[in-house]
């Protein structure tokens, strides 16, 4: 019963106080092409299994040292190896064992003596159990690249569901501009501008996650971020770390010889899932999400320009000027704006 594994040969940890089990074993697994290295005792173990990471663990239990429990519970203790399937292959068959084994982490329980092609047929199963969650743990990194981190934690922990829907929520809003990108754009090769914006975004982009920001999207080399949903510090300490953030962008940039231009505006959106069941966004939506764009767009080189919603929110904590009443289109009423000292 050979195995194939198309994306390298499974690696297996046989671990036995006993040198003709060991032997045993390895010329069985290595028949149906498996690589296989050996331990003598638990703690012999732990050592091969942190330098090489096997893809299974056959573990015994009555072993000198460390016996296969301990070395089972330190396993699974271990960030670098809980990951690892662990099926203990044991003489020590009683009730108590196997449930204790099992409560440990193990996946298997397999008492001596045992079947070969019963054995053969367990190891295949785990491997390929083994190898298609790496395969899904790959894809949803990938996949997560297309969400904000934020987003994407709370749908991987059960906390957001997927579909559309939307709700009511005070936010802190952000847009963050290159200054005369165009002119740039039109100096550099397609290839060199290229590298050069998505270095830039990648870098505001970290600054965003170390702030708890949630990254909505790319608007040609802008930047639009809001705090507030999924998640939320409360409605004054978002705005408060939204203008920090702003800050520290504003200084990265000007490290990266960018000149860079701000808006925030503190402000009740709509904020949820939007499109249709086959392609949605998670976003906000509104008039009044326009307020940060329109303050950006006036706010100047190397400024922060917030309204009057986000000063009173930040105020206390964050040194502001006034700049005085901005005309924003689409609203009725001019806006009292303030400068962020920088």
């Amino acid at each position: 019963m050979s195995i194939d594994l198309t994306d390298g040969l499974a690696l297996i940890l046989v671990v036995d106080d006993a040198e003709e089990n060991r032997e045993l074993l390895s010329v069985v697994l290595e028949e149906e092409r498996y690589r296989v290295c050996t331990a003598r005792t638990g703690r012999d173990a732990l050592e091969q299994a942190f330098e090489m990471s096997p893809d299974l663990i056959l573990l015994d239990v009555n072993m000198p040292v460390m016996n296969g429990f301990d070395a089972c519970a330190r396993l699974k203790s271990e960030e670098r190896t809980r990951d690892i399937p662990v099926m203990f292959l044991t003489a020590q068959g009683g009730l108590d064992d196997i449930v204790h084994g099992f409560e440990l982490g193990a996946v298997d329980y397999l008492t001596k003596p045992f079947n070969i092609v019963e054995l053969l047929v367990r190891v295949k199963t785990h491997i390929q159990l083994r190898r298609a969650r790496q395969r899904l743990a790959d894809l949803t990194e990938k996949l997560a690249k297309y969400l904000s981190p934020q987003v994407y934690a709370s749908i991987f922990r059960g906390e957001k569901a997927v579909r559309i829907e939307s709700h009511q929520k005070v936010l802190t809003v952000c847009f963050a501009d290159i200054v005369n990108f165009t002119p740039k754009a039109e100096m550099l090769p397609p290839d060199r501008l290229t590298a050069w914006l998505n270095h830039y975004l990648n870098e505001m982009a970290q600054i965003v996650m170390r702030y708890g920001g949630t990254l909505d999207k790319y608007i040609g080399d802008a930047v639009m971020v809001f705090f507030g949903d999924p998640t939320s510090m409360g409605a004054r300490q978002d705005a408060i770390q939204c203008v920090r953030m702003a800050l520290d962008m504003l200084k990265h940039a000007e490290t990266l010889g960018i000149d860079i231009r701000v808006g925030i505006s503190t402000v009740e959106c709509t904020v949820g899932n939007f499109g249709s069941n086959h392609r949605m966004d998670y976003t906000i939506i509104g008039r009044e999400v326009n307020v940060a764009s329109r303050l950006e767009g006036v706010a100047g080189t190397g400024r922060i320009l917030i309204s009057e919603s986000t000063y009173q929110m930040v105020k206390d904590e964050i040194l502001c000027e006034p700049r005085g009443n901005v005309q924003v289109k689409g609203l009725e009423c001019s806006l009292m704006t303030y400068w962020v000292r920088v």
